[in-house]
């Protein structure tokens, strides 16, 4: 039997060399080996216990590891430059290169070891101090995750913010967080992983340098090619959250990331690849990348996609019908804005079979998702009476939710039924309200609109100076009735 790839159990009386259980020899030098009989203990010296026994005062068991940001110290108060942590205290081999279990007594050990310990049933504490142990790692993660997803419900959402949090969620919280952080130290990349996404989530200056903890935790993770916490270390390079941005780095970790079928990770490689960004711009590597993501159904890469094939160029042959495809495919995963575009094929009988019906159908998924395009688009169908029965208080209805969101196109457009008095009662000082909005965001028909306002005095007392400014904007815009009434008035707004 080979004596070095057997861990001894200090809790269960068996014999070293035969495995016998009734073994009530120790061993006179160690005092932690037991034996059934002298026979077995003379063999298992042989066999190689000679090398790798030590008395006990001979041992230099693990000091426990000072906290971050803290020195570690001898009895004397002095540094401690040698390192007395170098050795595992169950096995008493170098801690150098294996993969360590950091308890919460602060004793660190082979990982190995530790989870030997737990397979023989050995008592749940420190084998150094006797400080009670924690649960394995995996039922630590477990538990917290599951107290998490219970957290998030109390909260009101998956972005909980410490400020937020009340008094007694925040005492949960920590205790969440001291469980992750205990299967953390115990090399868990879950766990890990898990505490890179709670700091990083946080809000920024929560916890002590959110980001920067968040950063060490995923770093952690992804150097056990743990894929999610790879994608996320790429994410933080890519945006520069607790590190100074990196493009380069960014690519290097979303590869690794992709290479591990994480769809974000290959989304994003694309998105890369199609701008330049960290790397040599490439076309055709961007639609390889997106292709990866959505064969897994990755929503933005399918629309992504559709789009490409929609307008051709980029590397791709225009193929309306297989835009179509993919922005279906999207669609059906919810996609507000595939919706939107699958809306306009129909409505233009582009890729397929035009169908104001279908188009309208597509504009309400949108629209009941709060897509601006989407309400915009709806109301258009119901004050032209296209695929549904015109309506123009519907039509009034959708264009003010996508105007309330900023649309400027559906604000103009909101603007003319005040004007008109159309599915809403005529209000002039109304319509100039939703032209100027249009108009301050450069709609150069918003800004000629307001131009006949102030030059009419409908809804705004009469001002040509403004009527001229406003005329003026439109012009440099390009717009041919603007740049027509500029070429018969002067600067007063009179007819030469």
């Amino acid at each position: 039997m080979d004596c070095k790839k057997k861990i001894a159990d200090p809790d269960v009386k068996e014999c070293a060399n035969c495995e016998s259980i009734d073994a009530n020899l120790t061993c006179a030098k160690c005092k932690a080996i037991r034996y059934c009989s002298k026979a077995c203990q003379k063999q298992h010296w042989k066999n190689g216990h000679k090398e790798l026994c030590f008395r006990p005062e001979e041992r230099r068991p693990q000091m426990m590891a000072p906290r971050r940001g803290e020195k570690s110290s001898n009895s004397h108060g002095a540094e401690d430059d040698e390192g007395s942590c170098s050795e595992c205290a169950v096995c008493l081999i170098s801690l150098s290169g294996c993969a360590m279990c950091t308890l919460p007594c602060h004793h660190v050990f082979h990982k190995e070891c530790v989870k030997q310990l737990r397979k023989h049933g050995v008592q749940q504490v420190c084998p150094l101090c006797r400080a009670a142990l924690p649960e394995g790692p995996e039922k630590l993660s477990e538990d917290a995750t599951r107290m998490l997803v219970a957290m998030s419900r109390e909260a009101g959402g998956d972005d909980m913010f410490w400020q937020s949090l009340s008094d007694s969620q925040k005492q949960k919280m920590a205790v969440i967080i001291d469980m992750f952080t205990n299967a953390a130290n115990q090399n868990y990349a879950i766990a890990q992983c898990n505490l890179g996404h709670i700091y990083s989530s946080a809000g920024i200056g929560v916890f002590d340098q959110g980001h920067k903890k968040a950063l060490y935790w995923f770093r952690q993770a992804a150097d056990q090619n743990y894929a999610d916490a790879q994608f996320c270390l790429g994410y933080m390079y890519n945006h520069g959250q607790g590190v100074t941005q990196d493009l380069k780095k960014a690519v290097q970790w979303y590869r690794k990331a992709a290479d591990g079928n994480i769809g974000d990770a290959q989304f994003n490689l694309g998105v890369m690849y199609s701008n330049g960004q960290g790397v040599a711009q490439d076309s055709k590597k961007a639609i390889q990348w997106y292709h990866k993501a959505a064969d897994q159904s990755h929503v933005k890469a399918l629309f992504n996609l559709g789009s490409m094939y929609r307008n051709g160029g980029e590397g791709v042959a225009r193929d309306p019908k297989k835009a179509a495809l993919l922005y279906r495919k999207a669609a059906d995963r919810g996609d507000t804005t595939a919706q939107f575009n699958l809306g306009v094929m129909y409505r233009d009988g582009l890729g397929v079979s035009q169908d104001y019906k279908k188009a309208g159908q597509w504009y309400r998924k949108a629209a009941d998702q709060g897509d601006a395009e989407g309400q915009s688009g709806l109301g258009n169908m119901y004050y032209l009476g296209e695929g549904v029965a015109r309506d123009l208080q519907k039509a009034a209805h959708w264009m003010r939710k996508a105007a309330d969101q900023g649309f400027p196109g559906t604000q103009y457009n909101l603007g003319l039924l005040y004007k008109r008095g159309e599915g809403v009662e005529q209000d002039s000082k109304k319509a100039v309200d939703w032209f100027r909005k249009a108009a301050d965001q450069g709609s150069p028909k918003a800004q000629f609109s307001l131009a006949n306002m102030y030059y009419d005095g409908q809804g705004v007392v009469l001002d040509r100076r403004k009527a001229m400014h406003w005329y003026r904007k439109a012009a440099d815009q390009g717009l041919p009735q603007a740049q027509h009434n500029l070429s018969l008035l002067d600067e007063n707004g009179k007819y030469h």
